[in-house]
């Protein structure tokens, strides 16, 4: 991506677009790991207020992408293998402690409503399977990949939701190694020839959803556990 990235942008949703553009920036590296930045040059740069860059790098420090190096200094993460390695495991048991509490917790509303969820991913999935028993590998199933993405994080927000402890849910929004946008583009560079990979991994969630309808912790916990580690070390490796 060439530094165009950091150019005039539009007049509105104008931190919504500060956050896409700072994120792209980031991800290609036209704003490197351990650089440092602030309001008024990204401000400049991008020919906006700095409210805007304000509102963006506020999320970008959430999601630890940015992140504080004084009262005033920010500057792009640069987290090391092992750092990266510990938030993973943070996230995995944090998942896997909601996944159990989840399956003590839920209403029967929700896990209708999971049910429901699946259900629909299934027929995207489905869609899927058909595109390439079809064309092959080479099908373009970009569109329903990102579609089946979407439906499985809405899956696992609900299932922490089900625990019903805003409080343990910040805790993981927290801990989180990746942010939905950066799973979605690792993921899709990751499923193209990784085709029974990508069913196994779909079929987790399904197992983890018998073990919910069948209130069983500890074997909840235990796929969760197991599903989020697979994942965040696969998506660590890209």
């Amino acid at each position: 991506m060439s530094t165009d990235a950091l150019g005039p942008m539009e007049t509105m949703s104008l931190a919504d677009q500060a956050y896409q553009q700072l994120r792209n920036a980031i991800r290609e590296g036209v704003l490197r790991p351990g650089e440092k930045i602030t309001e008024r040059d990204l401000a400049a740069r991008l020919g906006v207020s700095p409210t805007p860059i304000r509102e963006a790098l506020r999320q970008l420090v959430h999601e630890k992408v940015v992140e504080r190096a004084g009262p005033r200094a920010l500057r792009i993460a640069d987290h090391s293998t092992a750092a990266r390695s510990e938030i993973v495991e943070a996230e995995v048991r944090l998942s896997a402690l909601m996944a159990r509490l989840a399956a003590r917790n839920a209403t029967a509303e929700q896990l209708t409503d999971l049910v429901s969820l699946l259900a629909e991913t299934d027929l995207i999935v489905a869609d899927i399977e058909k595109a390439v028993a079809g064309h092959g590998p080479e099908a373009d199933v970009a569109d329903q990949l990102t579609a089946v993405f979407h439906k499985l994080r809405l899956f696992h927000h609900q299932v922490e939701a089900c625990v019903g402890n805003p409080v343990l849910e910040g805790l993981l929004a927290q801990a989180r190694a990746f942010s939905d946008e950066e799973r979605l583009d690792l993921t899709l560079k990751i499923v193209p020839g990784r085709g029974e990979a990508f069913r196994a991994r779909y079929r987790e969630h399904r197992d983890l959803l018998d073990a919910l309808l069948e209130r069983d912790e500890s074997r909840a916990e235990e796929l969760a556990a197991r599903h989020h580690r697979a994942a965040l070390v696969q998506l660590s490796s890209t």
